[in-house]
């Protein structure tokens, strides 16, 4: 996990792909961290799992 705040923007709606980057971890962490109940996720119009800003800075809070 990033060690320096993320610019993650609280009202954003994240990706898989995006979120990860921006915390600096792999897509199967992000993944494990939400079967864990770590990080909630929501299915866009297109059924894509998608992250909000403050679920991804509350799991980033978690780790420091």
């Amino acid at each position: 996990m990033r060690a320096t705040h993320p610019d993650i923007s609280p009202a954003g709606s994240y990706c898989v792909v995006e979120a990860s980057r921006l915390l600096g971890i792999d897509r199967r962490s992000l993944r494990r961290y939400e079967q864990q109940g770590l990080v909630l996720s929501h299915a866009n119009k297109m059924g894509k799992r998608r992250y909000s800003g403050r679920e991804l800075l509350k799991l980033w809070r978690l780790s420091y």
